[in-house]
């Protein structure tokens, strides 16, 4: 029996930025589905992040200031959400956030075209 595209496992750990507000106003989101094999220290990363707590600057966003929503989820486990404040986005969080960045970042490079032969 064939498995249908459908039957597609999900992978194992997605995590989802989205960023609102600032000067102008812009949305930017990124979104990281690491392959298996780095799956541990995602989870290890997403575990880290303080998902129940509030820190005290639970006060009123300022003008001008980001508004982050941070979204992730370990292989069956349910989702967990938060929705945080520039001033949040610290610790744990921070390295949530650059982590992703920083995957979406990593691949979506094109390598450099090969140099001529001199």
């Amino acid at each position: 029996m064939n498995p249908s595209c459908d039957e597609v496992p999900p992978p194992p750990v997605t995590v989802a930025v989205t960023r609102t507000g600032g000067m102008a106003g812009l949305r930017r989101e990124w979104r990281a589905e690491p392959p298996e094999d780095e799956a541990s220290t995602w989870q290890s990363l997403i575990e880290r992040c303080p998902w129940n707590e509030r820190t005290a600057a639970d006060a009123a966003p300022g003008a001008d200031r980001y508004q982050w929503r941070i979204r992730a989820r370990c292989a069956d486990e349910p989702e967990q959400e938060a929705e945080l404040s520039e001033d949040e986005v610290v610790g744990a969080w921070r390295e949530l956030v650059d982590a992703v960045r920083d995957w979406v970042r990593s691949s979506t490079e094109k390598p450099s075209p090969p140099r001529g032969l001199e």
